[in-house]
């Protein structure tokens, strides 16, 4: 399924990338940017929203906004980082080749490499492609969308926060449907922010956290499976993973104690109860 898009100055409209249809509500402006949800499969996503070559534009410098520095990325994805190569490790013990989507500066891959895995990686940003590169890792700069890559090549392919930049979430899974060998496994990372601006939103509370224009859909627990589904993927499994450190303070308790929260609440409830409003990590294998 394509996007069927309808195009002004610098900006384009977009159905429901899950269903196609273009019945919808509004959930949120944030930023001047409208969010909506389809009232057909319940996805949240931006629209209208900048054109690609807009968001090319924005991502130049998206690792150095609000004062964020190499250190800050490591430091926030840290524990996230260390949980899903131990995955990796356990689903595929001799190793494997990899592909991390939205490197960064390429700390995944150095951890990888490190567990004897053949790690590559694609970001669109010019300044960490070339941080990374001078640190020995394998990085191309480029899109998932551009990138030009065999099919058949990798035992794994992850996104870490990336899902819900991408213009075209189901044409990026298939893709990396296809890139993966018999087998394989994608592993996505992804924010579940509509709860909680709902709840800020009945309190009167501003807030900016579907962080427009960066964040194009929010996926719910259903959506991402559908997604996934859609694109031929098996055996999807959906949890609350480790919660990231943000750079500053208060963000980063709330991190901490909303996501181990989730972790035990998904524990306790023999792995069905999953807390909306906090991030998940999803596992999913192609058969």
């Amino acid at each position: 399924m394509t996007i069927n898009e309808r195009r002004t100055t610098n900006f384009q409209y977009a159905d429901c990338n899950i269903c196609g249809n273009d019945n919808t509500s509004l959930v949120a402006v944030q930023n001047n940017y409208r969010f909506v949800r389809c009232g057909s499969c319940g996805l949240v996503y931006m629209n209208p929203r900048p054109d690609a070559d807009a968001l090319k534009t924005i991502y130049d410098t998206y690792h150095q906004r609000n004062g964020k520095d190499e250190a800050d990325w490591e430091r926030m994805m840290k524990g996230n980082f260390r949980e899903v190569s131990e995955m990796l490790a356990r689903k595929f013990p001799s190793g494997g080749r990899l592909l991390d989507i939205g490197c960064g500066y390429g700390h995944f891959l150095r951890i990888m490499e490190g567990l004897h895995w053949r790690a590559e990686g694609i970001d669109p940003s010019r300044h960490t492609v070339d941080q990374a590169r001078k640190a020995g890792r394998s990085v191309m700069h480029t899109t998932i969308d551009d990138a030009v890559i065999p099919e058949y090549t990798y035992n794994a392919v992850t996104l870490f926060y990336v899902l819900e930049h991408v213009t075209d979430p189901l044409k990026t899974l298939r893709k990396v449907f296809g890139l993966l060998v018999e087998g394989g496994v994608v592993v996505i990372r992804i924010p579940h922010t509509t709860p909680l601006v709902r709840l800020l939103s009945l309190l009167n509370i501003h807030n900016n956290l579907y962080d427009a224009p960066f964040h194009l859909y929010d996926f719910s627990p259903s959506t991402v499976t559908r997604l996934l589904e859609q694109s031929g993927f098996t055996a999807i499994k959906v949890i609350p993973g480790e919660p990231t450190r943000p750079h500053l303070v208060s963000e980063r308790i709330v991190s901490v104690l909303s996501g181990y929260t989730a972790k035990l609440l998904y524990r306790v409830s023999n792995e069905t109860l999953l807390l909306p409003g906090v991030s998940k990590t999803i596992i999913a294998s192609k058969p």
